[in-house]
């Protein structure tokens, strides 16, 4: 336990020595807020959406789920390809302290940063936007499944990424298509029943539907909890299997 604590210090002081991905990170999911709540509709029922609001439901569940694909798809694996690529992970091998120890100390970080969007998401929606106080007794489960769910895919990206670059590329191609079926570009209660369905089994998709249940007040479909503890399993059995020093 002193070994993680120190490794997420440690760690958490190397992050904000290069504060532009966090910062990217937090903001832009704020920005996204903004733009798209400011509009007078958004405050108004959506029979589309069960009478509910968009402001609190499509617009804050896009800028969690924003949030939490950048540090899952992008800031985690990078930063531990990066590590493989200078050397780091190979000389962390010669050190009594467990390799569980420093990817424990990333997922501390990483779930922090996505904590601070949500906050700042939560916070300027509710003072700002007239967005409606959810029920965080809903929404903090929903978004440590989330962690859960889509953070091994980050390791996994990491256990087979040789460099920054190469995880890079894997991270964008993994980006479109799941941003596109977790419904970024056109809500998935506007896209056809086909592609809606298709998004309900990836792991972004199925964490946008179940972020945005929880912000409505209402509980998550067990069919995205269950695509989440898939994701979970099958992407974290990869990465232990996959994960290589050099």
């Amino acid at each position: 336990m002193r070994a993680l604590t120190r490794l997420t210090v440690i760690e958490t002081r190397l992050m904000l020595r290069e504060i532009s991905p966090p910062l990217f990170t937090v903001l832009l999911p704020v920005a996204l807020l903004v733009i798209f709540g400011a509009a007078s509709s958004t405050r108004k029922p959506d029979p589309a959406l069960g009478g509910h609001r968009s402001i609190d439901t499509i617009i804050p569940s896009m800028s969690v789920m924003v949030a939490m694909a950048m540090v899952a798809f992008f800031m985690l694996p990078v930063v531990l390809a990066t590590y493989r690529e200078k050397g780091v992970l190979r000389r962390f091998a010669t050190t009594p302290v467990k390799p569980s120890a420093l990817l424990g100390a990333q997922l501390i970080m990483n779930g922090g940063v996505v904590l601070v969007a949500t906050l700042l998401t939560l916070v300027i929606g509710v003072a700002a936007l007239d967005m409606r106080l959810p029920n965080l007794l809903l929404v903090l489960p929903t978004l440590v499944l989330g962690v859960l769910g889509l953070f091994p895919i980050g390791l996994l990206v990491a256990a087979v990424a040789s460099s920054a670059k190469a995880a890079t590329g894997y991270a964008l191609g993994m980006w479109f298509p799941s941003a596109f079926f977790a419904g970024l570009y056109v809500p998935v209660e506007y896209m056809p029943s086909v592609l809606r369905r298709i998004g309900d089994f990836t792991p972004l998709g199925a964490f946008r539907q179940a972020i945005q249940a929880a912000w409505a007040g209402d509980v998550p479909q067990p069919l995205h909890l269950v695509v989440l503890a898939v994701s979970f399993l099958a992407a974290t059995y990869l990465a232990v299997r996959l994960f290589r020093s050099a």
